[in-house]
């Protein structure tokens, strides 16, 4: 730059005698000639006097036959200095209102005098980094950032290194020449298509599960518009795109479907019969010859080799593949086996021969298959008998109730004995149903016969006996075990009435009839006969 101060000088002093010339053109000749003589001598030596230079807004400082724009040099633009080399082209000079382009002086310097230079063939392929202390530029031999870029440097010339961080790092959309898309944006549901060699496009939205048709050259890819369905198959078109559709056996399908297949194998195999709804018809899982009409199924086909029955006949083997047809009989007859290698037939059960074990209760039996003289059967459950072996002579069978088996014993116990229709005795205690003064009881005897006590109190006259059910009614007869030698003469106890089930009886004075009350605790001996 010093050096381009001399050769600045020298053009400044040129330009500045012509300007000077041209400014005070329109002054007379006498008074400008020692400026002139000024300008010329400006010209002849080199210096020029002058403190103050002042050019003219906007104007040029040109060398070379060429001025204005198209020249080179200096220029004022709008208030902003701008130079220019030869065949190159107007730029900024920008001063900061200190340094080298704000001296006082253009002066110029040999390459040899420079301080703290470098020379520019060492920065010829490194980074090169302005230090702060001696202001020479130097080649950057810090870290180095492998695969990535440096971030920053401070002021040692230590670099910070990081990726690059595409959301703010970079700005534009990466094109398709770059490895992008060209794209910033796209149709959700869509796929990318090439539309030229270097452009990518979104499709439309594809329907869910669609199959995607080409649109050739120049267009992206578009989604079918039928699924088709679970019984349709894809259709190709020579003329278009495909379509779905059934199957069509008499135009879509050539060849013979094999039996490994569902087939028959055979082009000459049809089937005919059900109209209506759909059959299951099941072969063996082997090799066989199918069944017909036209002959009777042989018993070696798991047929029986008959055409016709009559009604009735059974059918049993006569031999290792030969079935026979066994006529029916008349009514009682069972089927009786012949034994191994021979025919059964009809015929009655023996049952000395034909039977085996014991019939159970159950099934109508017994269950025993012997028996010891004199014993008798009984059900000791609801489906089970028992036995009970014959007792000593002269015992009786007697009853113990529901649920209970019965017993022999040598001691007759009786309930009620009756003559006949009629009810003569009775083991079932009386009862007291009213009378007999308070809380009287009463005891019963060991024939028909029972005692009452009479209750407390002195006042009661009577009394009624319930009694067991008889067909007609009941005929009492009453003593009073505890009256004295002095009253029995004139006192008794008798029957008044009765019922089928009760009797009422009465203490009575004999001379008058009249009732009498017994005396508390008075014993009654009583004994009843049904009638």
């Amino acid at each position: 730059m010093r050096s381009v101060r001399t050769f600045c000088g020298a053009v400044t002093g040129f330009i500045t005698a012509l300007l000077i010339s041209t400014v005070l053109s329109d002054t007379s000749l006498a008074q400008n000639s020692s400026q002139i003589a000024l300008a010329i001598n400006q010209l002849v030596t080199g210096v020029t006097p002058f403190t103050n230079l002042r050019l003219a807004a906007s104007s040029y400082q040109n060398w070379g036959t060429t001025t204005g724009a198209n020249g080179y040099g200096f220029r004022d633009l709008g208030g902003t200095l701008q130079v220019k080399s030869s065949g190159g082209s107007w730029v900024s000079i920008n001063p900061t209102g200190s340094g080298d382009l704000d001296a006082s002086y253009i002066t110029r310097v040999d390459e040899a005098s420079l301080t703290n230079e470098t020379a520019m063939g060492l920065l010829g392929t490194g980074l090169v980094v302005n230090t702060t202390t001696t202001g020479a530029p130097l080649i950057y031999t810090g870290a180095t950032c492998t695969d990535q870029f440096i971030r920053a440097l401070d002021p040692s010339a230590v670099a910070t290194c990081a990726t690059v961080a595409l959301l703010t790092d970079t700005s534009g959309t990466l094109t398709v020449a770059r490895g992008g898309t060209g794209l910033t944006v796209g149709t959700s549901g869509g796929i990318l298509g090439f539309t030229a060699t270097g452009t990518l496009a979104s499709s439309s939205a594809l329907t869910a599960s669609a199959l995607l048709l080409g649109g050739g050259a120049g267009a992206v890819p578009t989604a079918m518009g039928s699924l088709g369905t679970t019984t349709t198959v894809l259709h190709g078109n020579a003329a278009g795109a495909p379509t779905f559709g059934a199957v069509v056996l008499t135009t879509d399908v050539s060849g013979i479907l094999p039996g490994a297949n569902g087939g028959t194998g055979n082009g000459f195999f049809a089937v005919s019969g059900p109209t209506t709804s759909l059959k299951t018809f099941t072969f063996p899982d082997a090799s066989s010859t199918v069944l017909t009409t036209n002959a009777a199924v042989t018993t070696a086909q798991g047929g029986t080799g008959f055409s016709s029955y009559t009604i009735g006949d059974l059918l049993q083997a006569s031999g290792a593949t030969t079935l026979a047809k066994l006529a029916a009989t008349s009514t009682g007859n069972a089927l009786i086996s012949g034994g191994v290698g021979t025919v059964s037939s009809w015929g009655k059960i023996g049952l000395t021969t034909h039977v085996s074990g014991t019939l159970g209760p159950t099934n109508g039996g017994t269950g025993f298959a012997s028996y010891t003289v004199g014993d008798l059967l009984y059900a000791n459950s609801t489906t089970s008998l028992a036995r009970l072996n014959a007792p000593a002579l002269g015992e009786v069978l007697i009853s113990q109730g529901a649920s209970t088996a019965p017993i022999w014993s040598s001691t007759a116990r009786l309930t009620n004995l009756n003559l006949g229709a009629n009810l003569a005795l009775s083991a079932t205690a009386p009862t007291i149903s009213s009378g007999f003064g308070t809380s009287p009881s009463i005891t019963a005897g060991t024939a028909a016969a029972f005692r009452i006590d009479v209750g407390t109190g002195g006042s009661a006259t009577s009394g009624v006996i319930g009694l067991p059910t008889a067909a007609t009614g009941w005929n009492c007869f009453v003593d009073d075990l505890t009256a004295t030698t002095a009253n029995a003469t004139d006192r008794r106890t008798v029957q008044l009435s009765s019922t089928t089930t009760s009797a009422t009886i009465e203490n009575q004075t004999i001379s008058t009839g009249a009732a009498l009350a017994w005396s508390a605790s008075d014993i009654l001996a009583v004994s009843c006969v049904a009638f």
